[in-house]
């Protein structure tokens, strides 16, 4: 039994196939075949059942797994140990970040990164909904910054990052923004919803807050959602620290939706188990985990005798507190 036979073996069963696993693992699908059926021969028991579209473990296969996937995340622990020992220092890290992410608390933790590794070049791409988490489990990205949507958490370490509010908004002037409590669903539909596009590569994406049956624009940016939304073209949910600003001020009016299933998206810093880490990745990996619980400390500290958080309505603004005056423009 060898190393390269173990390493194929659990890369079949969280890939769920043998062509996913020999892309996971850079190699052709015959060798993957070739080096699982190897293992299976040396053990004397089939480890998976093949009569199906994807390689579904048998009952000794996942016994099996359990172990073995020990010991291939124990191995990978050490070289990377090993390699951390050698100072080893990486040319180029890769981040991958919902786009939804403030990017303040991103750009502390490059900056003090940075400092340490002034040569090393960061790569940072912005992606949507299971973007993120897909370029991260497909070798695109080192670490990432992303929902647990569409992703198998068994295969990844997680620390919790931040949590951020999604408000459904609409230009002060738009048809939406008059309506008086709950904006009933055929208005809703009457008008252009602008959503994200899933950037992650796999069919089935999720979706987030998207109505059924009405009118949808799809745009590939925070940013061109929001300057949609501003031309009054459509309305939609934006990330709170967003639109913060144009709410006070009265240009965009938060619109009650109760269709809206998630009002705030949980963010975590993630990194597969598999590979071996080098001295920034492992720094940036450090830095996210500790920025994520001082955000978690500051949100638990009690203001004026209240927690940071308020109770908070279907529509996402908080309990009790009065809706501004819409400035039309």
């Amino acid at each position: 039994m060898t190393y390269l036979q173990l390493a194929a073996f659990v890369a079949v069963a969280r890939e769920g196939t043998f062509i996913a696993a020999s892309a996971a693992l850079h190699k052709s699908q015959p060798a993957i075949s070739k080096l699982v059926r190897n293992l299976e021969d040396e053990l004397g028991v089939e480890l998976f059942d093949r009569g199906r579209y994807r390689a579904t473990l048998t009952d000794a296969g996942r016994l099996f797994h359990e172990r073995a996937a020990t010991v291939i995340e124990c191995s990978e622990a050490l070289k990377s140990f090993g390699m951390q020992l050698a100072g080893r220092i990486e040319q180029i890290v890769r981040v991958a970040v919902e786009a939804v992410t403030a990017l303040g608390p991103i750009m502390e933790i490059l900056r003090t990164v940075q400092e340490r590794y002034p040569a090393v070049r960061v790569e940072l791409a912005t992606e949507r909904l299971a973007g993120a988490a897909d370029a991260l489990r497909e070798g695109r990205a080192d670490l990432a910054v992303a929902t647990t949507f569409g992703i198998g958490a068994a295969s990844f370490d997680l620390a919790p990052f931040r949590t951020v509010r999604i408000l459904p908004v609409a230009r002060s002037d738009h048809p939406l923004a008059a309506a008086n409590g709950p904006v009933p669903r055929a208005l809703l539909r009457a008008h252009a919803q602008i959503v994200l596009r899933d950037s992650a590569h796999g069919e089935g994406s999720p979706s987030l807050n998207v109505l059924e049956g009405g009118l949808r624009w799809s745009v590939d940016d925070v940013a061109s959602k929001k300057e949609v939304i501003f031309a009054g073209m459509g309305w939609g949910g934006l990330p709170e620290h967003v639109v913060a600003d144009s709410l006070a001020s009265g240009e965009l009016v938060a619109l009650e939706v109760p269709e809206f299933e998630i009002g705030t998206m949980e963010l975590f810093a993630m990194r597969r188990r598999d590979p071996a880490f080098g001295l920034v990745a492992t720094a940036l990996w450090e830095e996210m985990r500790r920025s994520g619980v001082e955000a978690a400390s500051v949100a638990q500290t009690p203001q004026d005798g209240r927690g940071a958080h308020a109770t908070r309505t279907t529509n996402g603004r908080s309990s009790g507190a009065p809706r501004k005056a819409r400035k039309r423009r």
